[in-house]
């Protein structure tokens, strides 16, 4: 399970980053920004449940 550590969370961290960056280009031109949002917290979420199993794993 130490590919979640290795693999899963710099993955999410990758998405996560791009979702910031797609949030913060649609707030410079005034569009929409609900689904970054969304995607955001989703994102969120998942990285700190894979966060926590992968230690809670490899106690």
């Amino acid at each position: 399970m130490l590919y979640i550590l290795l693999l899963v969370l710099p993955l999410l961290g990758v998405l996560w980053f791009l979702n910031f960056i797609t949030l913060l280009k649609n707030l410079k031109n005034g569009n929409n920004t609900h689904n970054q949002t969304l995607q955001g917290a989703v994102l969120t979420f998942v990285f700190i449940f894979a966060l926590i199993y992968g230690f809670v794993v490899t106690l």
